[in-house]
């Protein structure tokens, strides 16, 4: 009966075996290993990278992992100081963290104007931009 199985011409589907992995669209490695640290509970004691984090956002929100995406969120703030306040605003828009944006303004605003480069100003966006140079204008005016 078991040897019936093994010897027809069955179609060998994804993750059937190890020669057979799942291919996920749009997903990285990376990511999908991050995902399985995080839900069997393997976290590493580093920090990560802010393309890692980005990858595993993505990650979450097409697979819409609630517990996941808190998860990553919380390691952005943690490890905050690592990352230029564009490359936050950047993630905060794209990925519609509303908790992330007020706080790398704060930052941004605090930074001097001379120290934006071409590369932050695009992560941004002209509109952010714009509205950074009128935030920085009015404090200088009030100093």
């Amino acid at each position: 009966m078991f040897a019936a199985t093994q010897s027809s011409s069955q179609i060998e589907l994804d993750s059937m075996s190890d020669d057979k992995p799942i291919h996920l669209e749009g997903i990285s490695w990376d990511a999908f290993e991050l995902f399985l640290e995080l839900t069997f509970g393997r976290m590493r004691a580093s920090s990560y990278t802010l393309d890692e984090l980005t990858k595993f956002l993505h990650f979450c929100d097409m697979y819409q992992c609630c517990h996941a995406r808190e998860f990553v969120v919380s390691r952005v703030f943690a490890a905050h100081f690592h990352f230029h306040p564009a490359q936050l605003i950047s993630l905060a828009i794209k990925y519609h963290i509303h908790s992330l944006f007020p706080f790398a303004f704060q930052q941004l605003a605090k930074t001097p104007i001379t120290e934006i480069t071409h590369a932050h100003q695009e992560l941004m966006g002209n509109e952010i931009f714009l509205n950074l140079v009128y935030v920085q204008a009015a404090l200088d005016h009030h100093r």
